[in-house]
Formats: C-alpha cells, structure tokens, sequence
C-alpha cells in the first residue's frame, strides 16, 4: 500500500472530516497532552537514573550564567537555572522542562497543521509529533534539541501566518523567534536560510521573503544574536570551532556506511511512518489537495535530512541532527495518512507511538540503567556517577585531600553533579601545550605546574601519571559506563609534582 499521490482528494477521504472537525478540537487535544507530559514527568520524578554527562555539563553551566559556552549557545542553561531555583537540582528537576517543553511544541504544530490544512490535521499533527519515538525519547532527557523544537515550531507557525497574510507584526516575530532560538543550538539558523531559498524557488512567496519588513525581521534576529557572538569572539570562537570540529568535512573520510546508518536511524527517529511518508512525497510526489501547503512544508524538512545525509557520508551524523526536519515534516506525514484511502497508515503511527511512549515511560520510572547490557549498554551512561563520587569523597577524607583534578569532559561533568555538595575543588586537567576543549578547562583548569598540595587526580592514564609524579593510593570502584571493568585508580599528586618529570624520564 502506498499513500496517495493524487492532488484531488475530497473531503469524504479525510476520515469524515465534518463529524471529526467537531471532536478533534483543541479541548480534547490539550487535555491529552497534559495527561502524557504529566506521565512523563511523574517517570522522571519515580526514575533511578542519574544525569548523563550531558546533561550534567549544562546543569554546571547554569551555575554561572553566561552569553555563551564552549560547546553549546546558552539557553539550555538558563533554563535549568530556573527550574532547579524552583525545584531543586536533583536529576528530575534539571529533566522536567522537557515533556512540558515538548508538550507546548506539540501545540503549536496544532496551530500550523490547522493555518495550512484544517483542525483535524492540526489535532493528529500535534498528538503524533508528541508520540514521536525521537520526542519520547528527549523527553525523558535534558538536551538543547527540546527547546530547538520549540523555537523552530514557533516560528515555522509565524512564517506561515507571514507568507499567507504579509504583515511587519510577523516578519518581526519571525526574526525574534530565530534570534531567541540561535541561544538554543546554532541549527536554527537552517529555518531562516530554508525560507530565502523557498523563497527563490516559489514565485509566489518571492516577494514576501524578500520585501523590507522580513529582512527587517532578520535584522532583529542579528540583533538578538548579538551578546552570543560577542562571547564566541572574546572566547576565540569556542562554540563555532567546536561546531566546525563537530562537522568535520573531509573527503578521506568519507564513509558510506555511516550515512545510510544516519538515514536509515530516521525511520527510529521519526517512526517509520511519519518518514516513509516524506518520503513518499519527496520521491514519489505523494500530495494532498492542498499542494501549497505540501510544497512549502516538503521545503522545511527534507533539505535538512539531505544536508546531514551528506554530513554522515563525508564525516559524521548523529541521528538527532535532523531533528528539525520534523516539525514540518510531521504535519505534512500527518495530511497525507488522513487523506489516504485506508485509515492503516494513521492508525498503524498511533500504535506505535502509544508503544513506544508506554515503554519509556514505564522503563523511565523503573529501570535501573545500572544493569544495561547488549544493545542498551549505553544507557549505563545514567548510572554508576554517585557511586563513583562517593568512593572518591571517601578517598579525599581518608588522605585529607581538598582538590580533585579530573581528566576530560564527560568525567568532569559526570562527577560534578554528584560533588555538587563536596568540600573538594574540583578541576579539569589542562596538558602541557593543549588549548582548552571544554567549559570546565576553560573556567577551572588545572595545568602542569600548578599547586599540588593535598590533590587528587583521576581519570589519567598511566604515562600521564608517571610525568606529573603522581602515585596511585586507591583502585575504587567507578561503575560508569567508561570504566571497562567498573573500576579505576585514585592518584595523588607528590608535593614536587609542581616540577614535573621530563619526558621519558
């Protein structure tokens, strides 16, 4: 069975539209919603899991609240900063923005499968963007995709408002919506290039994406930018090389596994019917009635799936850079299941999307991500950090030690949650000769050199631990998902380790 193609479906195909436009309102959508995002964070609030470094870097970045980090725009910081103010800064507190974040996504993709199609679309749009196995998943996790989403969806809603009935108040909010949504991850930027490209390509939308007042908006985007950009250029561009790295464009690297392997994780992404519709209607020129309206959402979504399918093929992709594929991508996949001659392919979607959210809901509340094996191994990556914390606090006590020096990212983020009460100094490991690759080296560096006394260090191997004279004092018990065997050494440093040995001696 395929999804039509035809452009002249009638009303009668869209599952008795009249009766359906009457019940599949914004009532009954936001009740349903709420009662998902109150699932949701109940799970978090029942779950063992700790944070994943991840999610631990941006809770140690909203400590100190700035214009800008090394590896990421600021707004998933700030957010975190105020939720845990109110709530606390346990693990379900940094996470519970997410559903709720996710939840008012959904709601705005109500608004934009309404604006292009009608309610009953925007009523399925919006509870299958929420059902998607991508979003089930991101929202049990604290990630900058959640409020990239939002942002996107937002001002996907307003541009289609704009290029229907051209007005400044949205070409305004247009640029507003992009500005706010750069401090959230710097893909957002796809959304406005997305727009001058349709623009060129559509005749009809020509002239209003390039008239002054939406220029004007994308002024104001600059604008709010702006404070960002100032930070990148005091900090040597840290977030863009770190994106530039991320990218890493090379034809020696080309690889054609890894980018079937990224287009093939969208089907997981997305679910498998939402994306074998897009791409029904990219190869096969699926359509609806309303061919306007698909075009202009075919625009906002497959060029991003293209654009990191390449990415994959000549360096690398993981499976949510497409992320903001979707949002578009879900309405239009949504119009085309209801027009469809079997009511299958919607139902089918919701089947799945109602699994996949039962079972993580469940899992998030009761499974113990210490105990993941085979293909779930790395949700390990969400346990073992107190116990490692712990172990180390108890070290520090027993040898009266006040710093601990940390080597590499995921290690210093993973333990300073945990450490968040500590008595000890925690740093980051800076060799001899290295610039700084992460937040903490740059704010809470430890280089060679540097005081020695009552310090431990942990997470170097040994040829580091040779040149610094450090001696080993504790093999603990560290049971996180980088520690082959669940267990690693504690050094201390000697009080000469100020002068450190030469290499090689």
């Amino acid at each position: 069975m395929t999804l039509p193609t035809t452009t002249s479906l009638g009303p009668a195909i869209r599952w008795e539209a009249r009766g359906a436009e009457r019940r599949l309102g914004l009532p009954l959508l936001t009740v349903l919603l709420l009662a998902l995002t109150a699932l949701r964070v109940g799970a978090l609030f029942l779950s063992p899991s700790e944070l994943g470094f991840d999610e631990a870097q941006y809770w140690a970045w909203s400590r100190h609240l700035a214009f800008g980090y090394f590896t990421k725009p600021p707004l998933t910081a700030w957010v975190i900063a105020a939720e845990t103010a109110v709530c606390g800064d346990g693990a379900a507190c940094v996470r519970a923005a997410s559903p709720i974040v996710h939840m008012a996504s959904a709601l705005l993709l109500y608004g934009l499968g309404t604006r292009l199609y009608d309610r009953t679309t925007g009523f399925w749009s919006a509870l299958f963007y929420a059902l998607m196995p991508g979003v089930a998943v991101s929202s049990v996790l604290m990630t900058t995709d959640v409020f990239l989403l939002f942002f996107w969806s937002a001002a996907l809603l307003v541009l289609a408002a704009d290029l229907r009935a051209p007005r400044a108040a949205t070409a305004l909010g247009f640029g507003l919506l992009v500005g706010i949504g750069l401090y959230a991850k710097y893909a957002m930027i796809y959304l406005p290039v997305l727009a001058m490209l349709y623009g060129l390509a559509t005749p009809g939308a020509r002239r209003v994406v390039f008239r002054p007042a939406f220029l004007g908006g994308l002024l104001v985007a600059v604008a709010i930018a702006v404070p960002n950009l100032w930070w990148n250029a005091t900090h040597h561009f840290a977030t863009f090389e770190h994106t530039g790295d991320n990218i890493g464009w090379s034809l020696s690297r080309l690889n054609w596994r890894k980018g079937f392997e990224f287009l093939g994780s969208q089907f997981g992404v997305a679910g498998p019917i939402v994306f074998g519709a897009m791409v029904n209607a990219f190869l096969f020129r699926a359509r609806t009635e309303a061919t306007g309206a698909d075009r202009l959402l075919l625009w906002f979504s497959v060029p991003i799936v293209l654009a990191i399918t390449i990415q994959g093929f000549l360096s690398q992709a993981n499976a949510n850079w497409a992320a903001t594929a979707y949002p578009a991508g879900v309405v239009l996949a949504t119009a085309l299941m209801l027009r469809s001659p079997t009511r299958f392919f919607a139902v089918a979607n919701l089947a799945i999307g109602l699994l996949v959210a039962a079972i993580l809901v469940v899992g998030t509340a009761v499974y113990d991500p210490a105990g993941a094996s085979g293909p779930l191994v790395q949700l390990r990556q969400l346990s073992g950090w107190k116990t490692t914390a712990a172990n180390l606090e108890r070290v520090a006590r027993q040898v009266g030690a006040r710093r601990l020096v940390l080597q590499g990212r995921a290690l210093t983020a993973g333990l300073l949650h945990p450490l968040r009460r500590s008595h000890l100094d925690i740093r980051a490991y800076l060799a001899p000769g290295d610039q700084p690759t992460d937040q903490f080296q740059l704010d809470r560096p430890w280089r060679d050199g540097d005081s020695s006394q009552d310090t431990l260090i942990f997470g170097i191997g040994r040829d580091t631990a040779e040149r610094l004279n450090a001696v080993p004092i504790a093999t603990i018990d560290a049971p996180i998902y980088s520690a082959r065997d669940g267990r690693m050494t504690v050094y201390r440093l000697s009080e000469d380790a100020s002068a450190p040995a030469a290499p090689g001696g």
